[in-house]
């Protein structure tokens, strides 16, 4: 017979995490199928909980809605930072492993840049126009901290996001994606003075 005692502490702790992270789940996966008029009440029922449940943990659609916007660019971050290879202590090493992220098989990297993610579904709404300049600015401080000039580094991040635009498409096959990617890689390279950031010394390198 299960127990009636209230769950309290660590389990208490946890069931909210994955209540929280279930409803944030749920409205990604209905957003991107139904668009952004999709109802709370829909959003709860695909999480396994009641619409109480849903407004306790998120006071208002709003809120909802940035949750759901800043896990998906917190899940793009960790997507790259997981990429980078800690041995590569030279510049560049941030812009490789958004390369190697955004031109590999990552199955969050195809969500990301499908025609049906959220930037597209959310991006005219005022929550989803804060949070991707808040994410815009992250980005462009850590690349600015990578060791690569700007003009380098905007050229080899927007031809990995091209690349990330075109994947599972007849506008790339598997041979040019290999191709491309090794090039761009081969770019992202220290060895060429054009590449540097004159302003910052060079790393250490290992």
């Amino acid at each position: 017979m299960p127990s009636t005692e209230p769950v309290t502490g660590r389990d208490a702790t946890r069931d909210k995490e994955r209540t929280r992270r279930a409803l944030i789940d749920a409205a990604t996966a209905l957003f991107s199928t139904h668009g952004a008029g999709v109802s709370l009440a829909d959003i709860a029922a695909r999480a396994g909980v009641s619409k109480g449940a849903l407004t306790h943990h998120f006071a208002s659609r709003s809120a909802l809605e940035e949750a759901v916007m800043t896990d998906g660019a917190q899940q793009f971050w960790d997507e790259v930072h997981a990429h980078i290879d800690l041995a590569e202590n030279r510049p560049g090493m941030l812009m490789r492993g958004y390369i190697r992220a955004l031109t590999g098989n990552s199955a969050i990297m195809r969500q990301i840049f499908s025609p049906t993610y959220l930037l597209q579904i959310m991006g005219n709404e005022q929550v989803a126009q804060n949070l991707m300049e808040q994410d815009a600015a992250s980005w462009r401080e850590a690349f600015a901290a990578d060791g690569l000039s700007q003009p380098a580094s905007l050229m080899l991040r927007f031809a990995a996001e091209g690349i990330a635009m075109s994947m599972n498409s007849p506008y790339i096959t598997a041979e040019e994606l290999d191709v491309t990617r090794q090039y761009l890689l081969g770019l992202a390279e220290s060895g060429s003075p054009s590449l540097l950031d004159p302003s910052r010394p060079p790393a250490d390198t290992v």
